[in-house]
């Protein structure tokens, strides 16, 4: 694919490179860049997006994945669109209460996706039970030495220690890891 231009996008978290690019056509689409130590892990992710754009998800769609002088990369559709971030407080109580139902219907079809029985490394994922304990402990810990606290938040802690035991011998999914609206966009459509 050749682009006819390619402008960086300076935003998120994240250590890739990204750029909106367009071909000869005027059609644009997103360009990301990752250092190459990082092949399998990007290429399972391309590889989950595509598993995830099957179902219809509103996203930017996997088009290609492979190696460059930079590295390793993707190109992805582009959204046409604001970052949910920047326009949520202006939007209207209900209006934000609809996308975020709309929001969590996204995520629980994502959500409906088995977890790999490996990783990208091919180490085979441990139990649900053991890593989600471990996840909340840590978060937990995190909580504890932050000098920020929420009203009543300790009841939060209490209700995740009473209901540990929901966790044993559930099946595992597909857990997106990053879905918030620094990560989302609502298209001009």
């Amino acid at each position: 694919m050749n682009f006819v231009t390619k402008e960086p996008i300076n935003k998120g978290w994240s250590s890739d490179k990204k750029y909106c690019v367009t071909n000869e056509n005027g059609v644009k689409y997103l360009f990301r860049v990752s250092d190459i130590s990082e092949y399998e892990k990007k290429l399972s992710e391309f590889n989950m997006m595509k598993q995830v754009s099957s179902l219809g998800v509103p996203m930017c769609h996997p088009i290609e994945f492979g190696k460059c002088d930079e590295g390793v990369f993707s190109i992805q559709s582009w959204i046409d669109g604001n970052d949910v971030e920047e326009i949520i407080s202006s939007l209207s109580d209900s209006e934000q209460y609809a996308y975020g139902l709309e929001a969590g219907s996204i995520l629980k079809t994502i959500h409906s996706i088995p977890a790999p029985a490996t990783n990208a490394n091919g180490v085979v994922v441990e139990d649900w039970e053991i890593r989600f304990n471990r996840k909340m402990d840590y978060k937990i810990k995190k909580y504890g030495e932050c000098p920020i606290k929420y009203e009543n938040g300790q009841a939060f802690i209490d209700y995740i220690n009473e209901n540990r035991h929901l966790l044993k011998n559930r099946p595992q999914c597909f857990q997106h890891g990053d879905y918030h609206v620094g990560n989302m966009m609502i298209d001009r459509g």
